[in-house]
C-alpha cells in the first residue's frame, strides 16, 4: 500500500525563492523561527522551536464550495501580510485531471510564457502576533482525496495539531445588504453551537472539505468548519466580504489576529459599486427587495459570538477601552523579544538576517497596520 505522505515534496529550510529581510518588523518577537522543521524529508516539530501554545492548521482550497473566489483571498490575504514559509506541496501530477480544468498559459509575441500550474502548499504562518500555524491552501485535487486525507492525517497527528479548521464558502439566495450568514459544522460544540444562522438537514454534493472533516473526526481529532454564504447573483466574482467573515471565524476558533484592513476597504469599494448597479437596474432591485423580507423573515433571532464564553458577560464599549488602556500601560514590547538581544534590530536598516545553519527562510510581503485598528467596517462582524 502507497505511503500517503509520498504525495508530499518537503522543502528544506534553505529551499525558499526569497532571502529573509532585515527590514521586516516582526512586532513583539525578534526573529521568525520555525516551529517545524524537515529531517530526512519529513516534517517534524523542532523540539527547541515547540510553540507555547497549539499548533492549528487553517484549510482552504479552491473547489466548487468556494463562491465569492473566497479561497484565493485567503491565500493572498494571509501570505501577502504575514510572516510564511513553505512547509511542503503535494505532487499536482497525481493529483490533478489537466484536461477538466486546463491551467492557463500566457503568449506573447511568438514564445509562451507563465504556465500556471495547480498547487497544494503548506505554509506555516504567523499572525500579527507572532503566534504560529499551519495553512492549507491551493486547488482542490480532482483524484486520491484517501490519500491526500491521510496525508493530511499523519501530518496533525506528527505535529500535533490540536485543532482543524476548513473555511468554504456558497452561493446562497440571500441579500448583499445583510451580515454574511454562515453554516458551521465539527466536533466541537464550543466552537459551533449557536453560530448558524442557516443548518439544514440535506443530502448535498461533496467537496475534499467535507470528506476531509470526515475523516478528521473519525480519528477523533478536533475539527471545525465554517461554510460563508455569499449571495447566489455575486458567487462567482470576487466578493471581498466573505473573505473578512472568514477570517475572523478562523481568527476566533483558532485565537490568531489574522489581517483583514484590505479586504474591508475592498468591500465598501464593493458595496459602492454593486449599489450603483442595482439602483439602476429596477429588476435587480426587485430582487434584492424579495431577498431582504425573505432573509428578515427567517433569519436566526440571536447569534453567539465566537469571542464570548458561556458564562461570560459582554463588555460596553467603555470597559473595552479602559481595559486596552490598562494592557498599554502596565504591557512592556521589549519584555517579549528575545532577552540577550539588546535595542531594536528590526528598526537597523544595516542588520543583516541570521544566516546560520539552522536558519530557516521565510517570507514577509507587507508592512504596516495590516491587523486591524478597530475599524469594523460596514459590515457587521460575525456573531
Amino acid at each position: 500500500m502507497k505511503d500517503p505522505l509520498d504525495l508530499l515534496h518537503v522543502h528544506p529550510a534553505d529551499d525558499g525563492d526569497q532571502e529573509p529581510d532585515s527590514s521586516i518588523n516582526f512586532g513583539s518577537y525578534s526573529s521568525p523561527e520555525s516551529t517545524v522543521s524537515s529531517e530526512g524529508g519529513a516534517l517534524v516539530l523542532r523540539p527547541d522551536q515547540a510553540p507555547a501554545e497549539n499548533l492549528n492548521m487553517l484549510v482552504s482550497w479552491s473547489g466548487h464550495t468556494n463562491a465569492g473566489t473566497l479561497s484565493e483571498q485567503l491565500s493572498e490575504s494571509l501570505l501577502g501580510a504575514l510572516p510564511h514559509r513553505k512547509l511542503a506541496s503535494f505532487d499536482v501530477d497525481e493529483l490533478f485531471d489537466y484536461r477538466s480544468r486546463r491551467p492557463q498559459i500566457t503568449f506573447m509575441d511568438n514564445r509562451f510564457s507563465d504556465f500556471q500550474s495547480p498547487a497544494l502548499d503548506l505554509y506555516e504562518v504567523r499572525d500579527a502576533m507572532g503566534r504560529p500555524f499551519l495553512f492549507l491552501t491551493g486547488d482542490e485535487p480532482d483524484y486520491q482525496w484517501d490519500r491526500v486525507s491521510n496525508a493530511v492525517l499523519q501530518l496533525v497527528e506528527r505535529l500535533d495539531v490540536k485543532l482543524v479548521v476548513l473555511l468554504d464558502a456558497l452561493g446562497l439566495p440571500t441579500p448583499h445588504t445583510r451580515p454574511i450568514g454562515v453554516t458551521a459544522h465539527g466536533n466541537r460544540a464550543d466552537l459551533i453551537e449557536g453560530i448558524s444562522t442557516w443548518g439544514p438537514t440535506a443530502q448535498i454534493e461533496a467537496g475534499l472539505s467535507q470528506f476531509l472533516e470526515l475523516r478528521v473526526a473519525e480519528a477523533e481529532r478536533d475539527v471545525v468548519g465554517y461554510t460563508l454564504h455569499v449571495p447566489h447573483y455575486l458567487a462567482g466574482g470576487r466578493f471581498p466580504h466573505v473573505a473578512v467573515a472568514a477570517l475572523e471565524y478562523a481568527g476566533a476558533a483558532l485565537e490568531l489576529m489574522l489581517p483583514t484592513d484590505e479586504l474591508r476597504e475592498a468591500s465598501r469599494m464593493v458595496d459602492h459599486d454593486i449599489s450603483r448597479q442595482v439602483e439602476q437596474n429596477s429588476e435587480v432591485q426587485g430582487m434584492v427587495d424579495r431577498l431582504e423580507r425573505n432573509f428578515d423573515e427567517y433569519a436566526t433571532p440571536q447569534q453567539r459570538s465566537l469571542l464570548v464564553k458561556d458564562d461570560d458577560a459582554v463588555p460596553d464599549a467603555e470597559e473595552l477601552g479602559a481595559a486596552v488602556e490598562a494592557y498599554l500601560r502596565h504591557h512592556d514590547p521589549a519584555a517579549d523579544a528575545d532577552p540577550e538581544s539588546e535595542g531594536h534590530p528590526e528598526s537597523d536598516a544595516d542588520a543583516e538576517p541570521d544566516a546560520g545553519p539552522n536558519a530557516d527562510t521565510w517570507t514577509d510581503t507587507d508592512e504596516g497596520d495590516q491587523y486591524g485598528s478597530g475599524d469594523t467596517g460596514d459590515r457587521q462582524r460575525p456573531e
